[in-house]
């Protein structure tokens, strides 16, 4: 009977480990996206000098979550002290958070001189997305650069399109800068349907790499959760298409020239159809935090 208890205690702990590493991971990605996604906005959609202080929180709470995630994660999965962050993806969650540190560090400067800074911000995106993609299932195993470009594609669309959701929203709640999606609207829904794209494309890839085939892929707990993923990304767009078409109507304007001077029925409509967005977006990120550290038995 000892024996027993002895055993279900340890199940039982072994089980909150496992809900407590999911829940960190899924804050580190929240913060990934809004952090990377933030820097991507201001380096290449948004007008200049225009400074707007919720994106300045955006940005600063991505950093945090990015920082408390990577270091909460290797001490909770492997228990070790210190010496959780020896192996590979305690190293790689060493390295995100001093890329973390890093973008508090230059702030400022990236708030203030985003598109002046647009390569050092390039460089910087890609070596923290890279510290995600060498932590999850893309690392080794058969097809493994496939797996590690396409998962590199999957996680910079995601911040693009979702990060990019964020900074409407934090816009459009206070309505204090409407004027600004008049310049940010029409370069952004390109940017919105380039990032559908790739992610369906890299989706693809990367799950038939991972898998080994159509037929693993059918047959595993990985392709369970893919599916659930797929189901939660196509009401996401049925979501996107469905608030555009009723903004529009609400607004008598097209989308991309939703501004200061649209009707207050329209901006309301359009923030509830970013918000509905940027709700089913968290599933996504819950999913996407199980796939990657979900390798199919072949």
């Amino acid at each position: 009977m000892i024996a027993a208890a002895t055993a279900a205690t340890a199940a039982g702990d072994d089980g909150l480990r496992t809900a407590l590493v999911g829940l960190f991971r899924v804050v580190g990605y929240l913060g990934f996206v809004l952090l990377v996604g933030t820097m991507f906005v201001l380096s290449w959609l948004w007008p200049e000098r225009r400074p707007v202080p919720m994106i300045d929180r955006l940005y600063d709470l991505g950093v945090l979550l990015v920082a408390v995630s990577a270091a909460a994660v290797p001490v909770i999965a492997f228990s070790q002290g210190w010496a959780s962050f020896g192996g590979r993806e305690g190293a790689l969650a060493l390295a995100r958070m001093a890329l973390a540190a890093v973008a508090f560090a230059f702030r400022q400067d990236v708030l203030s001189s985003a598109r002046q800074l647009r390569v050092p911000i390039l460089v910087w995106q890609l070596l923290i997305i890279e510290t995600y993609v060498l932590a999850s299932d893309a690392w080794g195993g058969p097809w493994a650069w496939v797996k590690i470009i396409a998962t590199t594609g999957h996680l910079a669309a995601t911040a693009a399109w979702l990060g990019g959701l964020a900074v409407l929203a934090v816009v459009l709640v206070p309505g204090t800068a409407l004027d600004v999606l008049h310049a940010v609207l029409p370069k952004f829904s390109p940017v919105a349907i380039g990032s559908v794209i790739t992610l369906v494309v890299s989706g693809v890839l990367h799950a038939l790499a991972v898998a080994g085939g159509v037929g693993q892929l059918v047959d595993s707990s990985y392709g369970t959760v893919l599916g659930i993923k797929v189901l939660v990304f196509a009401v996401l767009l049925l979501l996107g298409n469905v608030g555009r078409r009723h903004t529009e109507r609400v607004a008598h304007r097209k989308l991309e020239n939703i501004d200061g001077s649209s009707s207050p029925a329209g901006i309301q409509a359009f923030a509830v159809a970013v918000g509905a967005e940027l709700a089913v977006a968290a599933c996504v990120l819950a999913t996407t935090a199980v796939l990657v550290h979900l390798v199919p038995v072949r």
